[in-house]
């Protein structure tokens, strides 16, 4: 187990599933803390959507303001679900949707950790532009070397101006303000028949072996 000491809640987090090791590795990274201070003094109003929290320290810290946890990891949700029963917060507090379901509307707080493929950032930043307006909060984290000038475009292309932070502790911010630019039609994706049998399959982003 760890402690993440921020501004909303002192938490005792760990990974999932449990190991029996003396020393675990850490349920939460330095991102997660940096975007946690961005919200320290934040009047947090709207829906507060938070994409891929890998074992949920931003829900737990945020739970207060009944956040809706998308991604597209059944593991991740577990974890955020024994991360919640371990602090003591009610399952309930947090909503899980799935990477494909529709966000709910004019959030007010949009935190990203940043994917490891563009094809799913791509896919989420679409989904939010959907949703978000020009006065949500929009910021994403990630170790520095996982932050790229391929990221901060897509985000520019999709959502609108782009900027970055300076390193913390081997992190980095990127924040965006929604201006809607133009935008051409998502790639459709992929489907096809599969033989013998009366399915069709559709190759969604960050699917293994998609190719």
């Amino acid at each position: 187990m760890s402690h993440l000491d921020n501004g909303f809640r002192s938490l005792t987090l760990q990974r999932f599933p449990a190991t029996d090791d003396v020393n675990p590795l850490q349920a939460w990274e330095a991102a997660d803390e940096y975007l946690l201070q961005q919200l320290d003094d934040t009047e947090i109003r709207g829906p507060v959507l938070i994409l891929n929290d890998a074992f949920g320290a931003l829900s737990c810290a945020l739970a207060e303001h009944k956040p809706y946890s998308i991604g597209d990891s059944y593991i991740s949700e577990l974890a955020t679900r024994e991360n919640l029963r371990l602090n003591g917060i009610d399952e309930s507090s947090v909503k899980f949707l799935d990477s494909t379901a529709d966000y709910p509307q004019q959030p007010g707080v949009v935190l990203i950790k940043v994917p490891k493929t563009l094809a799913l950032l791509e896919q989420q930043l679409r989904a939010l532009r959907k949703v978000v307006t020009s006065d949500t909060r929009i910021i994403a984290g990630a170790k520095a070397r996982d932050i790229h000038t391929s990221t901060l475009e897509l985000f520019e292309k999709v959502l609108g101006p782009t900027t970055t932070t300076l390193a913390w502790k081997k992190a980095r911010l990127i924040n965006c303000t929604f201006n809607e630019p133009p935008l051409a039609d998502a790639p459709q994706t992929v489907s096809w028949k599969l033989e013998g049998t009366d399915w069709t399959i559709h190759n969604h982003s960050y699917v293994f072996s998609r190719t």
